[in-house]
């Protein structure tokens, strides 16, 4: 569901005001998203995005758009730059909403493929290459669930006995006796997290997950949700998707070493990002299960791997 707060043209135009004098004349409600509202807004001067968030507090979204704002002033080609309002404010707050206000892109979410793979392998590795100083800017471990943080988890109470088993039969602690490269990581580049018009990647997008984090765990959840085949991670678009990757940023050995357990990594984080969102938390009683399915392509993915 992408319209949880169910806005009308008036409350988009009372946001609007914030930011200009455009006047709204169309309002649709994109069926994109979880933790946010999302509406494609055309004025009489623009096309926007507009999203409300619906589950982070405002000091979260600011965050987050600190990062854009970054990556938008290294001139990052993929990611979208928020709008600011007329006191120079990258999140909006207007009554109950707060959100933020993006440029429209065109383009759709691909589906799985060789050329989709190779694209956003060479994405990520080109926000993998940013550099400077990444003072002020959020640490990943301050908003995603990194291996160190599933580690301590499997210990307490509130853990589902089917995670923590899970956890002991697919890894080991062989990830954490390497100190990896840190820098701008997205946290959660699945193939549903792109856009792409006319066969070519043309945004990526929620960055809710990015800060300042590991490369090696960004792309083992990247890869966890983009190589996918018939509900399966498939050996043929991992070698596409590195092979994109790799033509902009080579694996150190270590990462090398430790890709296929950082895939794993990947599906658990992801798995217990759902418990705590839909199995322990209530955004959406309907996915309270949904973590499973993680656990079983987890599973399955460590069965397969010596076909890789």
């Amino acid at each position: 569901m992408g319209d949880y707060t169910k806005l009308k043209i008036a409350d988009v135009q009372t946001i609007l005001a914030l930011y200009n004098d455009d006047k709204v004349e169309s309002l649709r409600a994109l069926s994109l998203g979880i933790s946010n509202s999302n509406y494609e807004v055309k004025t009489d001067r623009n096309h926007y995005l507009l999203k409300v968030s619906n589950d982070k507090n405002i000091e979260e979204v600011q965050r987050e758009m600190e990062i854009l704002d970054f990556l938008s002033a290294k001139n990052y080609p993929y990611s979208l730059t928020p709008h600011h309002t007329k006191s120079n404010l990258s999140v909006y707050e207007c009554g109950q909403y707060y959100g933020v206000l993006f440029p429209f892109l065109q383009g759709i979410p691909p589906g799985p493929s060789d050329d989709t793979c190779f694209e956003i392998g060479k994405a990520l590795a080109k926000l993998h290459l940013i550099s400077g100083e990444f003072i002020g800017l959020r640490d990943s471990k301050d908003i995603s669930l990194p291996p160190s943080f599933i580690k301590d988890y499997i210990n307490q109470k509130e853990c589902p006995k089917d995670f923590k088993e899970a956890y002991h039969s697919l890894v080991d602690d062989s990830y954490f006796k390497y100190e990896f490269q840190r820098g701008i990581i997205h946290g959660d580049l699945y193939y549903d997290n792109t856009l792409f018009d006319q066969n070519h990647l043309s945004a990526v997008l929620d960055f809710e997950q990015s800060g300042v984090g590991e490369f090696i765990f960004d792309l083992g959840i990247s890869l966890s949700g983009s190589c996918l085949e018939k509900g399966r991670i498939s050996a043929e678009l991992i070698k596409s998707y590195m092979k994109g990757y790799e033509s902009v940023r080579p694996l150190p050995d270590e990462e090398r070493d430790i890709l296929y357990q950082a895939v794993i990594w990947g599906l658990l984080s992801i798995s217990l990002w759902r418990i705590k969102r839909f199995t322990i938390g209530n955004l959406n009683p309907l996915m309270a299960d949904s973590y499973k399915e993680l656990l079983h392509r987890a599973m399955i993915f460590k069965e397969h791997i010596n076909d890789i």
